[in-house]
């Protein structure tokens, strides 16, 4: 968060609102679905919580500001419950300020979803908290048919800087399956190896812990980020991804 900007946690009340919950959405296969929220008072927004089909979040928006810094979605696994990494917020909004997720599934489904937070003063505007809004870099997703290989790839809307890497398998039973041939930032790959060598989808699972797969790297506006995967598996399967950032 800018360093100038101090939020001023509201004391002296037993009770303060610890969630800001939102609105709940029916999903149609490969339709975008949208839920809403709104705090009654001003809150400094902690953590989202999303609860879907199996799909990608395709944006997340705070006062109509994406906390998405590439041109891609996201994909669902970055929300998932059983995430080593947690989708942090930390915005602070006023009464006045609506939040809205967008989501795709690849099924018929619902959405529900949730801010926790904390009871502050005042919100300064999104506009003084600066970079703050830079929270996820969406790698988009990708169909892959049996024994073919297919790219996840995503170009920087933003300055930001590149922080965990998940992925996730649409068939979670099948994730072992699929291998990551190389992964590329900025034209250049992260692979230190041999020609040819590769790394497991499920070594960047969302069980994985997030100090195990750290890429600490800023990129620029315009720079990409492209994965590349070869599914082994007998039938078609769909990759997803993205990164936590700062």
């Amino acid at each position: 968060m800018n360093d100038k900007v101090c939020i001023e946690l509201k004391a002296g009340q037993q009770v303060n609102p610890k969630f800001v919950p939102a609105s709940r959405s029916a999903t149609t296969a490969a339709t975008l679905a949208t839920v809403t929220a709104k705090s009654q008072e001003p809150v400094f927004l902690r953590y989202v919580y999303v609860q879907m089909g199996v799909g990608v979040v395709n944006d997340i928006k705070v006062g109509n500001q994406s906390l998405n810094c590439s041109d891609s979605d996201i994909s669902y696994a970055l929300f998932q419950n059983d995430t080593q990494r947690k989708s942090l917020v930390n915005l602070a909004v006023d009464g006045n300020i609506q939040m809205a997720i967008d989501v795709t599934t690849d099924a018929d489904s619902a959405v529900t979803a949730a801010f926790s937070c904390e009871a502050i003063e005042s919100a300064p505007s999104i506009s003084e908290q600066g970079d703050a809004i830079n929270k996820f870099f969406g790698l988009g997703s990708v169909s892959i048919a049996t024994t073919a290989t297919g790219l996840l790839t995503a170009q920087a809307l933003r300055n930001c800087t590149l922080k965990d890497l998940v992925l996730a398998c649409h068939t979670a039973s099948e994730a072992s399956k699929v291998d990551v041939v190389d992964i590329t930032i900025k034209g250049r790959s992260i692979f230190s190896g041999q020609s040819g060598d590769v790394v497991s989808l499920t070594a960047l699972a969302t069980e994985t812990q997030g100090f195990s797969v750290g890429i600490n790297t800023p990129i620029q506006t315009n720079e990409t980020v492209t994965v590349s995967l070869k599914n082994n598996h007998s039938g078609t399967l769909v990759i997803s991804g993205g990164l936590y950032v700062d």
